[in-house]
């Protein structure tokens, strides 16, 4: 039975087709989009790529595809939208190339 107040899961195609607003900023080594002080506005049926690359483009960045973007030290898929890699609302992305490991 379906209720109006029924949700449906997270990642479902029904909850990934509604777009909501969303608050995003960038963070690299060279910078920050769209800069220190704000947010770039974007939805949550963005795809991830797609915004790196308005970022690599506004801060002038070369070479970047052997960099990860993590949010909360958890790896984000670039290639799916904001939903799928369920991020919402204010999102700081770093953005930096893998951290390789180090050891004695």
């Amino acid at each position: 039975m379906n209720t109006p107040d029924a949700h449906e899961p997270p990642g479902s195609d029904s909850e990934e087709k509604k777009s909501h607003p969303m608050a995003i900023a960038v963070i690299t080594t060279s910078g920050v989009f769209p800069n220190l002080d704000d947010y770039r506005r974007g939805y949550s049926t963005e795809v991830v790529r797609d915004l790196l690359a308005a970022a690599a483009l506004h801060l002038g960045l070369t070479n970047t595809a052997d960099w990860v973007a993590t949010v909360g030290n958890r790896p984000i898929n670039e290639a799916e939208t904001f939903a799928a890699n369920d991020l919402h609302g204010i999102v700081e992305i770093e953005w930096h190339k893998r951290e390789g490991g180090g050891g004695a």
